[in-house]
């Protein structure tokens, strides 16, 4: 197995490992199901086996599933890793495995990165900062000015040749 090909499949078995343990919902595709669970109002039924997960930042539907002879509730729409990209136009806002840092990309070409640690947002209010850097791109120009302004030299010119429209900013 090549160097490549060995870190990819190391780094998948971490992030599975990490979300399997993790106490987030928003981590997890799985959860033992509980009559209680109902009772207490974590979960409400929307149809026959059919749920909503309460606090998923997903809003997703969850189904009751036998697995190994106990019930699950297991998440039924999209992989979340599916929402970690906001889109406006060509720009894209797409947040890593840990949801700490986002790269704000325009073609699928990284611009910037914007940590967590840097902007103080949390897990909790990315989704809202991904919009807020999409809504300043379309709606503000000097921020995209100062945006490539903020790139080293050699990388502003790789943009400019790479998408001419850029050279209105430089």
């Amino acid at each position: 197995m090549s160097k490549e090909k060995y870190l990819a499949n190391i780094d998948r078995v971490l992030s599975d490992v990490v979300m399997k343990n993790s106490k987030s919902i928003a981590d997890q595709n799985r959860i033992e199901y509980s009559c209680d669970m109902e009772r207490s109002g974590a979960i409400r039924k929307v149809a026959f086996d059919v749920y909503r997960v309460d606090n998923d930042p997903y809003d997703g539907l969850w189904l009751v599933q036998d697995v190994d002879g106990k019930p699950f509730l297991v998440r039924a729409s999209d992989d979340p890793a599916d929402y970690e990209e906001r889109k406006d136009g060509n720009w894209s806002a797409v947040s890593n495995n840990n949801r700490d840092n986002i790269t704000l990309s325009y073609n699928k070409f990284p611009i910037a990165a914007f940590s967590s640690e840097d902007y103080n947002f949390s897990i909790d209010d990315i989704s809202t900062f991904k919009s807020a850097l999409l809504d300043n791109i379309k709606n503000d120009e000097t921020f995209v000015k100062d945006l490539l302004l903020e790139q080293p030299e050699s990388k502003r010119q790789a943009l400019v040749r790479a998408f001419p429209e850029f050279k209105k900013f430089v």
